[in-house]
């Protein structure tokens, strides 16, 4: 299993959390790190606070960090762009009262919708890897493009071997052409990754409306997720079901020298089965 290691620093009124976030270097090709939190009181000791963390970060050989703030917080986006911080995603979490929204009233048909097992695992890699085109990786146009696809579909094959998360699909023809990942707690579900085949667009409304329908029958009655701006036919999708938005986030992200190699195509081949927490 990978496990992220955690790390917090205090400078100038401000403490900075983080976490190695192993299963992105895995994909990305270099040492990773995602901001969890920065708490301060007065901005002006930001930009005290982000350069000790760039030391931290040079010494550790971190090749890309990644925060995700509040787009209000105006002071902190501006502390992390004069940091060098690359502004390259807008995102929307999402949530959804099930209880008080039946699917089958928005969409009363719905395609079948079954748990998939460890022989669907190429084909959920294939889906992953080329079926989505919207994240903080894919956006950064500093990114090659394999590595983010290679990114996802690293995430679908860790969900098969995660005893936490579940993966639901439908089958067309024979093959997979949409995938849900999700992860429960209580009567809570996020949903982690959902996305049809390239070319299977058209049957997303109807196995969205499979997978809610099936998740409030079994006692869901609260689901998030989270949606990039940059896809308006994903966030048209949600709010159909009656999601709504709860937030607007800047995602930001820093490539260090030892990152350049995220500019460059990934290894062939298909991701290994591990364990993504």
């Amino acid at each position: 299993m990978l496990l992220p290691t955690s790390r917090t620093l205090s400078e100038s009124g401000v403490t900075i959390r983080w976490h190695t976030t192993p299963w992105d270097r895995r994909s990305l090709g270099v040492t990773t790190v995602e901001l969890l939190a920065v708490d301060y009181a007065d901005p002006v000791g930001l930009p005290q606070a982000l350069a000790e963390f760039d030391r931290v970060a040079i010494a550790d050989a971190v090749g890309l960090a990644t925060i995700r703030v509040a787009a209000a917080d105006r002071a902190l986006i501006a502390a992390l762009v004069g940091a060098g911080f690359a502004h390259v995603e807008t995102s929307h979490p999402l949530a959804l009262d099930l209880a008080a929204h039946d699917p089958a009233r928005v969409f009363r048909r719905a395609v079948d919708v079954e748990v998939a097992g460890p022989g669907d695992r190429d084909e959920l890699v294939a889906l992953a890897r080329d079926g989505f085109d919207y994240s903080r990786f894919h956006e950064d146009a500093r990114i090659h493009p394999g590595r983010a696809r290679a990114r996802f579909a690293w995430w679908i094959a860790d969900s098969l071997k995660d005893d936490r998360d579940e993966v639901w699909i439908h089958r067309h023809a024979g093959a997979i052409a949409a995938l849900m990942s999700f992860r429960r707690q209580g009567d809570r579900v996020q949903l982690l990754l959902g996305g049809t085949r390239p070319d299977a667009g058209p049957i997303a409304p109807l196995f969205w409306a499979g997978v809610l329908t099936r998740l409030r029958a079994e006692g869901a009655t609260m689901v998030a997720t989270r949606i990039s701006a940059a896809n308006p036919a994903a966030l048209r999708l949600h709010t159909a079901f009656g999601f709504v938005e709860t937030a607007t986030d800047a995602g930001l992200t820093k490539i260090y020298p030892d990152g350049a190699l995220v500019g460059s195509p990934p290894d062939p081949g298909p991701p290994p089965v591990d364990v993504r927490t």
